[in-house]
């Protein structure tokens, strides 16, 4: 007989289930761009037979407070076909089914969208509850393997953050002062919600992590001469496994402070240290306490905290940054359907800023995700320019 597949609901993933309910969807949404054709029954069967092998495609919620679970549906993430003939996949104008929510009681938490247009598209959406950025690239890994009829991989591991980070770091952290200053500025109005946009340039940029780092103090600097900024770089515990596979939130950041002094070098040399010791696992005092509060009331929290913080210009971090590294594009092919381009959305309204990069061949792919009260007034389109000019000023 085999196991059903559940895990215990960690702390971190609580809070994703409370941002979801203040800023909806809360997802991971990775998209591949590309020609050829999409054979709505050659995914359908395809994701069916990557998602039994990855049955953390397949959870719904169960149970309350610290018993919550996420436990195997059994039941097919969907496949969906959708008109995106005047979408351009450079911001959200014309790509309303982006914002469909994936309800973690009820599913499905994850689906997979095929988006006809002048350039076919495919969309893989998950709930952060449910899985980060790394678990689903395993997950979409396995589906295209299914559409060319190789066998899938599967990650059957119900490891939660929480109990990996424990294996390896004991040492707890301590949470910073709300001191951080943002790169846009102060808030402007109180309208709700966050937006993303997407850029591309041609080229490889070495240390990019390290570049964009300070070229985004350097932005905060200009508002706020001297203020302090702090950014997290997710990292992905995976490496620590030792080979086996996870489509789970296995992902913590390390925390870089950034001064008019530090170089990017530096920045580098600081998250590999980080790293190397092991600064991710740390855990805050208290965090899996939090298990213990109901989602509503942590999002009833959040949503104060995050007018607070906008109100006064201060905030918890400056904001994250985070690369995929290089995606192969032309291993995702199958069912008619050859990639040439991928990104992702940042997920996300709680910090000042969120930026998500990979590259593919010689194209460098940024998109910048921030609460609207933030990105007005042209702020987002400033920052982006600034941060590309300020690459390629420096190559």
């Amino acid at each position: 007989m085999i196991n059903r597949y559940t895990r215990s609901l960690s702390f971190n993933e609580r809070l994703y289930l409370c941002l979801d309910e203040i800023c909806p969807p809360l997802c991971n949404q990775l998209f591949f761009e590309g020609s050829g054709s999409l054979d709505y029954a050659k995914w359908c069967k395809a994701v069916e037979i990557a998602s039994e092998a990855n049955p953390g495609s397949r959870l719904v919620l169960e149970g309350y407070l610290g018993s919550s679970r996420w436990v195997d549906s059994g039941l097919t993430p969907r496949v969906r076909e959708v008109d995106g003939s005047t979408w351009d996949g450079y911001g959200p104008e014309g790509a309303p089914f982006l914002m469909e929510r994936l309800l973690y009681h009820e599913g499905p938490t994850c689906e997979v969208i095929l988006i006809r247009g002048s350039k076919p598209r495919v969309a893989f959406r998950t709930h952060h509850g449910v899985m980060d950025g790394r678990g689903t690239m395993t997950w979409i890994e396995d589906i295209f393997r299914a559409l060319n009829g190789l066998d899938v991989l599967g990650a059957p591991l119900t490891l939660n953050d929480y109990q990996l980070a424990r294996s390896f770091q004991k040492q707890k952290c301590e949470s910073y002062p709300v001191e951080h200053i943002a790169p846009t500025g102060r808030a402007i109005g109180n309208e709700r919600g966050m937006i993303w946009k997407r850029i591309i340039i041609e080229g490889r940029y070495h240390n990019i992590l390290g570049r964009c780092a300070k070229l985004i103090a350097r932005e905060a600097w200009k508002h706020s001469p001297g203020g302090v900024v702090r950014i997290g770089i997710p990292v992905d515990m995976r490496p620590r496994l030792g080979g086996q596979r996870s489509t789970a939130n296995l992902v913590l950041p390390v925390i870089v402070e950034v001064k008019p002094e530090t170089t990017p070098e530096q920045i580098a040399d600081d998250i590999a240290f980080q790293i190397k010791h092991g600064y991710e696992g740390m855990l805050s005092p208290g965090d899996d306490l939090h298990r213990y509060v109901p989602v509503r009331l942590l999002a009833s929290l959040a949503r104060k905290i995050i007018d607070v913080r906008h109100s006064r210009g201060l905030y918890s971090l400056s904001g994250y940054l985070t690369h995929m590294g290089h995606i192969p594009v032309d291993n995702f092919r199958g069912g008619g359907f050859q990639a040439t381009a991928f990104w992702g959305i940042p997920p996300g309204e709680y910090y000042p800023f969120f930026l998500g990069m990979a590259s593919y061949g010689n194209t460098q792919a940024f998109c910048l995700t921030m609460p609207k009260v933030l990105a007005s007034e042209g702020r987002m389109d400033e920052i982006l320019n600034n941060i590309l000019q300020g690459l390629q000023n420096d190559t």
